[in-house]
């Protein structure tokens, strides 16, 4: 039992651990990206601006692709991004994907996009 206890100990403070090296940017992406795939938007709604409207068959169809992509494994901004943007490469055990966040100056989202990087 203290074996258990230990190691959800241990791997409780390594998951705080990699969160702490992602900016503010990376975290709501992040948390976007988790709140899709867990087909429930519900924990990030209050990060949505009013006007941003998602519906529930495109948060299925979302949660559908990423999930088919494997385990999460990380998400980094990348610098190569249009003004006003923050973009992200996101890893998964299958397949690459590139996201695209814009937030208001009251840092709630505006936009939100995603899509399988093409490698040639």
């Amino acid at each position: 039992m203290k074996f258990r206890i230990a190691l959800a100990s241990m791997l409780a403070a390594v998951a705080l651990a990699s969160c702490s090296f992602q900016n503010k940017y990376e975290r709501e992406a992040d948390r976007i990206t988790r709140a899709v795939m867990a087909n429930d938007l519900s924990p990030i709604k209050d990060d949505l601006t009013p006007g941003l409207n998602i519906s529930r068959v495109q948060v299925a169809e979302w949660s559908d692709e990423l999930n088919a992509q494997g385990k999460l494994l990380s998400l980094k901004e990348s610098k190569n991004c249009a003004p006003g943007f923050h973009c992200f490469t996101v890893k998964f055990q299958k397949h690459e994907y590139l996201e695209r966040l814009q937030m208001d100056d009251r840092g709630r989202v505006t936009y939100w996009h995603f899509k399988m990087a093409e490698h040639g």
